[in-house]
């Protein structure tokens, strides 16, 4: 009970982490912190073996991307505003009221634990607000990998299957390519 109770607030800090915070290394950080909860939440149900396999194919992700910030040099990034800020809480503040509406509702047809489901939607609603505000392509990448985190662990409680197991990691691991690659080689417009 403690455990779960933690988790649910670990996931409900994560995704004001990945949501708010301006420099890449702590969107990286919460990504990953994504996948430990996530982890953690399916070890608990799958063998050690298949549940390591998620985690690590996901934290794979996230050196993959990683790899394309840190190869690029770094540009002067634009402050985003305080009022921008209030807007992403606000938003991220009333996606949790519209999950803990819903969960309860939603677990009488997904036969899973409430903890499970709570927090698979946490992060799959956090994962969807990221790469549809993002405006660049770093942003986009990791809300795609947030997305696939918060579905994953809805998914596992459900199903326990190794060949969409290994599915998930080659996705996982085929956004980390193509967020190091873009990352790495800006699309530059041509001037006239």
């Amino acid at each position: 009970m403690i455990l779960n109770s933690l988790l649910i607030f670990f996931s409900l800090a994560v995704t004001v982490i990945i949501m708010v915070m301006d420099d890449w290394r702590w969107t990286i950080f919460g990504l990953s912190m994504c996948y430990l909860i996530g982890f953690i939440l399916i070890v608990q149900i799958w063998p050690l073996p298949l549940a390591a396999v998620k985690l690590i194919s996901g934290l794979m992700g996230v050196i993959l991307i990683s790899t394309g910030k840190i190869n690029f040099p770094e540009q002067p990034e634009e402050k985003r505003s305080l009022s921008f800020i209030i807007f992403l809480i606000l938003v991220l503040s009333i996606s949790w009221i519209v999950v803990s509406a819903t969960t309860q509702k939603l677990n009488e047809w997904l036969p899973i634990a409430y903890t499970n489901l709570f927090i698979g939607l946490v992060i799959l609603f956090a994962g969807i607000l990221k790469f549809s505000l993002g405006r660049k392509v770093f942003d986009v990448m990791i809300g795609l990998l947030v997305f696939l985190s918060g579905f994953d662990i809805i998914y596992s409680s459900l199903e326990g299957s190794a060949l969409v197991t290994g599915i998930y990691g080659l996705i996982v691991l085929s956004i980390g390519i193509l967020g190091s690659y873009l990352e790495s080689n800006p699309i530059r417009e041509e001037q006239e």
